[in-house]
């Protein structure tokens, strides 16, 4: 009698161990699973976060280039008949956005807040997303669309360059006056605090007089058109996603 106590005692002993053993492995799975689901919502947050600044820097970016877009297809159709005094108060309102030296020395680089998206990517965080075509939309969205802008940008300001080195190589005593122009005169320009319309005037008579401005500014039009498509493609891509994010929050929450 007491061998068959002993023995229904030691049965129950195990079950309670194996019982407790496998709700505590439950438990510390469902505190896993838990952790998991926060740092995806987490993740998935801190991608919306970034499209929104993205999407805040493309929307300004956008606005200063078309504008310029605007002045330098007039400038082209109207170059052999440009009136050069309504041309300089143009450019002496327009400071950093219609600019002398923005037109024909200096570029528009393109440096969208993608830091948070691109490192999610590259340590492996984008692992936390259950959702494949976040993942996929993610990948090529870097591997694509940022890079197809990137690429535009980078043939403008070697297109740009070309130009500038050119310039660099003139014997015109009017093109050397325009090289010398000083940060701090820039930066004076750019606030529009101080009259520089004299300067202006002459430094645009100095370009329109050489055939290679014309040309550079036609092809600087082309280029432009690339960059803008595909920063259009890169708006989109970047819409597709957020409502991706948004409908996989609404699940996860």
């Amino acid at each position: 009698m007491k061998g068959k106590l002993g023995f229904k005692k030691f049965i129950f002993e195990t079950l309670v161990i194996v019982i407790g053993i496998s709700v505590s492995f439950w438990l510390n799975n469902m505190q896993e699973n838990s952790n998991t689901a926060k740092k995806e919502v987490e993740t998935l947050k801190a991608i919306k976060l970034n499209i929104i600044e993205i999407e805040s820097y493309i929307s300004n970016r956008r606005i200063t280039l078309d504008d310029e877009n605007d002045f330098m297809n007039y400038l082209s159709v109207h170059w052999g008949s440009l009136n050069l005094d309504s041309i300089v108060d143009v450019l002496q309102k327009g400071r950093h956005i219609k600019s002398f030296h923005n037109l024909f020395l200096d570029y528009r680089e393109f440096h969208p807040p993608i830091s948070e998206i691109s490192s999610i990517i590259n340590d492996g965080s984008i692992a936390l997303i259950s959702n494949n075509q976040i993942k996929i939309e993610l990948i090529s969205f870097m591997d694509n669309n940022y890079d197809y802008v990137n690429q535009n940008v980078k043939s403008e300001i070697e297109l740009q360059q070309s130009f500038r080195e050119e310039l660099l190589k003139s014997k015109s005593h009017e093109i050397a006056k325009i090289l010398e122009t000083t940060s701090l005169e820039l930066k004076e320009r750019f606030q529009g605090k101080i009259d520089y319309k004299k300067k202006i005037l002459n430094e645009l008579k100095a370009i329109v007089k050489l055939n290679s401005a014309k040309n550079y500014l036609n092809l600087k039009i082309r280029q432009r058109y690339w960059v803008m498509t595909f920063m259009n493609g890169f708006s989109r891509k970047l819409k597709k996603i957020k409502e991706l994010v948004d409908a996989e929050l609404l699940i996860l929450n």
